[in-house]
C-alpha cells in the first residue's frame, strides 16, 4: 500500500480517537523517521511528543541523537532525550536489555507527559519477523498474532505499511535517516530473518505480507473470542470462602492442556501477561503426570493442587508472620485472621474458631503464625504423648486442600494452636491460671 497521508490518518484514527496525545517513540532509523513525518503532517502539534533513548552501544549512538534533536527542531515538535548504560546483567541479550529499557522509560515519560498512547514505527515485515520467531519458538495459537495495532497503551499505526512503501516514502520525502549497522549482525536471529528469509518469502510470493497479516488479524480474532470464553468460564468457578478457585475434573473433560492453562491464566488475572517457556513446561507437565496431593507453586502468590478429582488454585501461604507478644491484636494471613487479646472470661464454648490459653505459659517466648509442615509435632488437648500434625489430619479426615491451607500458632518451639483445629494440652487454663489469652480466627 502506498502511504499517504489519507490512509495513515485513517488507520490512526481506528484505532485511537483524534483527540487523543500521542508519544512518538523515535529512534533515528527510518521506520520511526517516517512515523514521525506522518505524524507531524497529520497531527497537531500540542498533541505530539518525541521521546528518543540513547543506549550508548555502538559508535552511532550519537549520530542517532543528533540527528533525532535536530528533525524535532525544524518540525516544533517536542522531544525527551533519555540516555542509558548497560551494567552486566546476567541471563539478559543486549537485544532484551535494549528493548527493556526502552519500554521502560517510555511509559515513564508517558506519565511524566500526562500523554495517551505510545506510538511506535512497527509496519508488516516487522510482523513477519515476529510471527516466523514465534512459530521457530514453537509458539501457541497466540503467537501467530504476531504484532497487534494496539496493546494497552501501544499503539503501531504503521502495520498496513510494507518495508518498501517505508524506504520509497523516504525517498520521495527527502526523509534522513541513520542506517544501524547492527542488523547486519546476522548471528542475531531476528536479524538472519530479516536479511535472508524474509526478503526470499517475498521474492518468490509477492502476496506474502498480505497473507500473513491477514494470519495476524485471523489469530487476533480467535484469541479475542478465547478471552470471551475463559472470561466467562472463569466467572463460573467456584470460589470458597479462603479465595481458593476449585476446578472439577467433570468441567474440564473437555478442555485441552493448552485451554486449561488459558484459564488458570484468566483466573489469576494474567491472560495478557507473557510467561516464559519454563513456567509454561512445568505447569503443562503438572496437568498432565500429577498425582492427587501434588502441588505446584505457580508464583509468589498463588499455588496450584491436585485433589482427587478436582483442581485447585489458592493462595500462597508459605509464610511466616512473627507475633510481639507485647502488642495485642489481629494478624492477617492472606485471606485468614489471627488475633490474640487477654479476656476475663473462664468459660469455654463450642466454637473451634476460639480457645483461652494460660498467658503466662507463652508470655516470654517468640511467637509467630505459619503453615503447618511435615514433621511438625503438637500435644492434643487432653494427650500426654505428642501426635504428629499429619497424623492428625488423617484422623480427622481432612483432605488435601484444607491440609495445605492448614495455618498453626507457635511459642518457642512448640505448636500451641492448630488454627481452627485443636489446642496443645500445653497451654490449657488451670485453677491456677491467672492470665488469660483468648485466641480467634476469622476468614
Amino acid at each position: 500500500m502506498r502511504i499517504s497521508d489519507k490512509n495513515f490518518k485513517s488507520a490512526l484514527n481506528s484505532i485511537v480517537p483524534e483527540n487523543k496525545k500521542l508519544l512518538i517513540a523515535i529512534s533515528g532509523g527510518i521506520d520511526s523517521m517516517v512515523l514521525m513525518d506522518l505524524c507531524s503532517k497529520n497531527i497537531p502539534l500540542n498533541q505530539l511528543h518525541c521521546i528518543h533513548i540513547n543506549h550508548n552501544l555502538t559508535d552511532q549512538a550519537n549520530e542517532y541523537e543528533d540527528l533525532v534533536v535536530h528533525r524535532c527542531m525544524e518540525k516544533k515538535i517536542s522531544l525527551i532525550v533519555k540516555s542509558e548504560k548497560r551494567s552486566d546483567t546476567k541471563g539478559e541479550s543486549m537485544e532484551m536489555w535494549g528493548r527493556r529499557i526502552r519500554y521502560r522509560n517510555y511509559f515513564k515519560t508517558l506519565n511524566r507527559v500526562n500523554f495517551d498512547y505510545i506510538l511506535t514505527a512497527h509496519h508488516a515485515d516487522d510482523n513477519i519477523e515476529t510471527i516466523l520467531m514465534n512459530i521457530d519458538r514453537g509458539c501457541s495459537p497466540r503467537g501467530l498474532r504476531g504484532i497487534i495495532p494496539k496493546n494497552g497503551k501501544i499503539i503501531r499505526p504503521m502495520l498496513i505499511y510494507k518495508k518498501s512503501d517505508v524506504i520509497k516514502y523516504a525517498k520521495n520525502n527527502n526523509i534522513d535517516y541513520v542506517y544501524d549497522l547492527s542488523n547486519n549482525d546476522t548471528a542475531i536471529k531476528r536479524n538472519y530473518i530479516r536479511k535472508f528469509l524474509v526478503p526470499k518469502l517475498i521474492k518468490k510470493d509477492n502476496l506474502i505480507v498480505k497473507r500473513f497479516s491477514e494470519l495476524s488479524r485471523t489469530a487476533q480474532n480467535v484469541i479475542f473470542k478465547e478471552k470471551v470464553i475463559m472470561q466467562h468460564l472463569a466467572s463460573k468457578i467456584k470460589i470458597d470462602l479462603d479465595s481458593s478457585y476449585h476446578l472439577n475434573d467433570s468441567d474440564l473433560l473437555n478442555f485441552s492442556t493448552y485451554f486449561k492453562i488459558r484459564l488458570i491464566k484468566e483466573i489469576l488475572g494474567e491472560s495478557e501477561l507473557p510467561w516464559r517457556r519454563h513456567k509454561y513446561d512445568l505447569l503443562r507437565n503438572f496437568l498432565v503426570k500429577s498425582k492427587t496431593g501434588s502441588k505446584l507453586e505457580i508464583n509468589n502468590k498463588w499455588m496450584f493442587l491436585r485433589d482427587r478429582n478436582k483442581w485447585i488454585l489458592y493462595k500462597n501461604r508459605s509464610k511466616k508472620i512473627k507475633i510481639n507478644i507485647d502488642e495485642f491484636g489481629s494478624y492477617n494471613f492472606n485471606d485468614i485472621t489471627i488475633s490474640l487479646k487477654k479476656t476475663e472470661k473462664r468459660n469455654f464454648d463450642n466454637n473451634i474458631n476460639s480457645e483461652l490459653i494460660d498467658f503466662d505459659i507463652i508470655k516470654k517466648k517468640h511467637i509467630q503464625i505459619r503453615s503447618w509442615a511435615n514433621g511438625d509435632k503438637f500435644q492434643p488437648l487432653g494427650m500426654k504423648g505428642s501426635k504428629k500434625v499429619s497424623d492428625y489430619f488423617t484422623d480427622k479426615k481432612i483432605d488435601n486442600f484444607n491440609k495445605e491451607s492448614q495455618l498453626v500458632l507457635t511459642a518457642g518451639d512448640d505448636i500451641i494452636w492448630i488454627c481452627g483445629q485443636r489446642l496443645s494440652d500445653k497451654v490449657k487454663i488451670t485453677n491456677s491460671t491467672t492470665n488469660i489469652m483468648e485466641l480467634s480466627l476469622f476468614k
